[in-house]
C-alpha cells in the first residue's frame, strides 16, 4: 500500500468527527447529577425554576400538591415555568430523568398551610379509618401511606361502575416530594413518592363520597 492510501486511511470524515463530538456532549449530559438552581420563585401561581446539572431530557418540579417541567438540554441547562401553581410550604422537589433530585426553597412565596385542629366528625356513614398511630418513613427513599374508609356511598351517582371516594388535604402538608393523595380502589386512598426533608408532618384528610357524606382525620408522619 502506497503512503497517500495510508494516510487516507487514517483520516476520519468530517461527518464522523461531528458525530462523535456530539455524542461525547450527550455522554457527558446524561452523566450529569448535580443539579443546581440559579432562580427559584413563586409569586401569584406563577412559578419560575432556572438552573443547570440535569440530565438530558424532562425535568420535574413537584410541590405537594401542583408539579410542572421541562426539557433540560445537552448542556444540562433547564427553565421550568408554570401558572395556577400551589405550594403550601413554598418547596419543590426537582428531579430529572435519572432521578436526581433537589429541593428548593421558593422566593416570593408565602407559606398557605393551615394549621391542623380537632378533625371535623362525619356527616353520616362514610367514616375514615383511625390511623394506629405516626407513620415514619425513610427519607430519600420511596414510600406509600394508606388511608382506609367504611360506609361510604360510591355508587349515589347512578354510574354502573362504583366512583371512588375522592381525598383532599384541608389542614397542615403531607410530606415535601410526596404526591397529593389520591383515590385507591373505591374506598381507600395513599400519598407516595420520595419524602426529602426530614420532620414530623401532621395533616388533616377529608373524605368526600358520592353521596357527599364527608369525613376528617388527623395523619402524622416522620421523615428520617
Amino acid at each position: 500500500m502506497s503512503l497517500v492510501r495510508i494516510l487516507r486511511a487514517l483520516v476520519i470524515p468530517t461527518a464522523a468527527l461531528t458525530m462523535l463530538a456530539g455524542q461525547a456532549a450527550l455522554d457527558t449530559a446524561t452523566a450529569a447529577g448535580t443539579l443546581s438552581v440559579s432562580k427559584a420563585s413563586l409569586q401569584s401561581g406563577r412559578l419560575t425554576v432556572e438552573g443547570s446539572g440535569a440530565a438530558t431530557g424532562f425535568i420535574a418540579a413537584s410541590s405537594t400538591t401542583s408539579s410542572a417541567g421541562a426539557r433540560a438540554g445537552l448542556d444540562g441547562r433547564f427553565k421550568i415555568q408554570a401558572s395556577g401553581f400551589t405550594a403550601p410550604d413554598c418547596k419543590v422537589v426537582l428531579q430529572d430523568n435519572k432521578s436526581n433530585r433537589l429541593t428548593v426553597t421558593l422566593t416570593g412565596c408565602t407559606p398557605t398551610t393551615k394549621p391542623v385542629t380537632p378533625p371535623a366528625g362525619p356527616t353520616g356513614t362514610c367514616v375514615i379509618t383511625p390511623p394506629a398511630g405516626a407513620t415514619h418513613l425513610a427519607i430519600n427513599q420511596m414510600g406509600v401511606v394508606w388511608f382506609h374508609t367504611t360506609g361510604c356511598n360510591t355508587t349515589a351517582d347512578g354510574q354502573a361502575t362504583p366512583t371512588p371516594v375522592t381525598w383532599t388535604v384541608v389542614a397542615g402538608a403531607v410530606p415535601t416530594g410526596m404526591t397529593p393523595p389520591a383515590s385507591q380502589g373505591t374506598d381507600g386512598g395513599n400519598i407516595i413518592g420520595t419524602p426529602t426533608v426530614a420532620g414530623t408532618y401532621v395533616f388533616t384528610l377529608k373524605v368526600t363520597d358520592t353521596a357527599g357524606q364527608t369525613d376528617q382525620e388527623n395523619f402524622t408522619v416522620t421523615v428520617s
